[in-house]
């Protein structure tokens, strides 16, 4: 299958989705303050995008499930041992966290749409059903492990805010 026929047939979407992802993951290059909620978007992208394709794919079975679940469990510890030992500052007044710029959101967002499209493309041309299930299990654990890698970080910058808040409300009371 030509380049131009596997670009031809990839849906528009799937442009879309990879515009919006490098705009995230370019602008995490640079240093900046921004909402909690808003630092949410790119895990819950990736975990839906796994999920959805977990639960849409009628190859998929209980062990593609498991592997997203573990890889995604040991990416939640993952990002959140690479986000503690990254300097940020959280403003719970503002609801806001100021990150320092990072090429990790862009490096790791480039390397998860690729993987995932060239599987998209093995998964579409393959011929053995053997070759289709090791690919449904390498498309698992990566989305798996990427979205909970995004998520473990996530998770790091509410726990510092929740815990700045409490500091906060003591202060406030004493």
């Amino acid at each position: 299958m030509s380049l131009a026929a596997i670009i031809h047939g990839t849906p528009i979407w799937v442009w879309i989705l990879l515009a919006f992802l490098l705009s995230r993951g370019i602008k995490a290059m640079n240093s900046g303050t921004a909402p909690l909620s808003k630092l949410a978007i790119v895990p819950v992208v990736f975990a839906v995008w796994g999920i959805a394709h977990l639960v849409t794919d009628p190859l998929t079975g209980w062990a593609d499930a498991i592997v997203w679940v573990v890889c995604a469990l040991a990416g939640v510890a993952c990002g959140v041992f690479i986000a503690s030992r990254t300097r940020f500052i959280v403003d719970p007044m503002a609801n806001t966290v100021m990150l320092p710029g990072s090429m990790l959101p862009l490096a790791l967002i480039v390397i998860v749409f690729a993987t995932k499209f060239w599987l998209g493309v093995e998964l579409a041309t393959a011929t053995s059903l053997a070759a289709v299930g090791t690919y449904m299990l390498i498309s698992a654990a990566v989305s798996g492990a990427v979205a909970g890698m995004f998520a473990g970080r996530f998770l790091t910058y509410w726990r510092a805010m929740s815990a700045r808040r409490v500091i906060q409300a003591c202060s406030q009371s004493a």
